[in-house]
């Protein structure tokens, strides 16, 4: 699995210009988005050039009660300029916030919907813990698909061929899946399991965006240009620090600096 830099920061014009063209090349008449609701209106839905009502993917799951902030799949038509433009300018407004997912897929919308609820839903310690697995979040995307076994992979990505998301530098990057299903995959498990490893990887960009907010760090703070390089060197130094068993803060923030003010390789 190998992600693709496709333009380095488009304007929300060029990105979902290139998205449209991608999906009429692979001979769609639509567009699927997976929209994260948090903390914004849900008057964003009406006037969409949508082809099925929104759907939202934390529905008749456990997690119910966080469907009005959660993921929400949409299909855009393709064939309605003067409401993609409408669109573009919605997406205008949310620039720069980690909100859109977009994927290519030939699946049928509630097969697809009912697909992504599933992946959503994870499970570890052996089924005695549950949670929402946060693929949704374009600056999760690429860390969750790599902790992921190769068959749990498969299931999440199996079914679009082509996934796109901006990354925290607002890049253009896209995973493409020449093979992918034309209808989901069957589900390694009721929910996937996640080990104690895959948890522990994921805690690690969980406490490096903490970690990040907390202390308003910055890349120019340590004379990088690029938030991704930012959080990878976090990530790192979270990982280094639990290996050092340096449980506090005042423990870890040396080991963290260090790791931050690091020459590059």
């Amino acid at each position: 699995m190998k992600q693709l830099l496709i333009s380095p920061r488009p304007t929300t014009h060029d990105w979902l210009t290139m998205l449209c063209q991608q999906a009429l090349d692979a001979d769609l008449e639509w567009l699927d988005f997976i929209v994260d609701q948090s903390g914004i209106n849900h008057g964003w839905q009406r006037h969409l050039p949508v082809m099925h009502p929104p759907r939202a993917l934390l529905l008749d799951t456990p997690h119910a009660d966080a469907a009005d902030e959660g993921p929400v799949l949409i299909r855009l038509a393709l064939h309605t300029p003067a409401l993609l433009e409408k669109w573009q300018r919605r997406l205008d407004k949310w620039q720069g916030q980690p909100r859109l997912l977009a994927l290519l897929s030939t699946c049928d919308f509630e097969a697809l919907a009912t697909h992504l609820t599933a992946c959503l839903q994870v499970k570890w310690d052996q089924g005695r813990q549950q949670g929402v697995l946060r693929f949704y979040d374009p600056r999760l995307f690429a860390p969750v698909c790599a902790c992921l076994l190769p068959m749990q992979q498969h299931f999440l990505l199996g079914c679009a061929q082509q996934w796109h998301w901006l990354d925290r530098d607002g890049h253009a990057r896209s995973l493409q899946l020449p093979h992918a299903d034309t209808a989901p995959a069957q589900p390694p498990d009721e929910n996937l399991n996640l080990l104690p490893e895959q948890i522990h990887t994921l805690s690690l960009w969980h406490a490096a965006e903490t970690w990040r907010q907390n202390h308003l760090l910055l890349p120019a703070m340590y004379g990088l240009d690029s938030e991704e390089e930012l959080m990878k060197r976090l990530v790192a130094a979270q990982y280094a620090a639990d290996q050092a068993k340096l449980w506090s803060e005042p423990e870890r923030m040396p080991l963290v600096e260090s790791y931050l003010r690091r020459e590059a390789p």
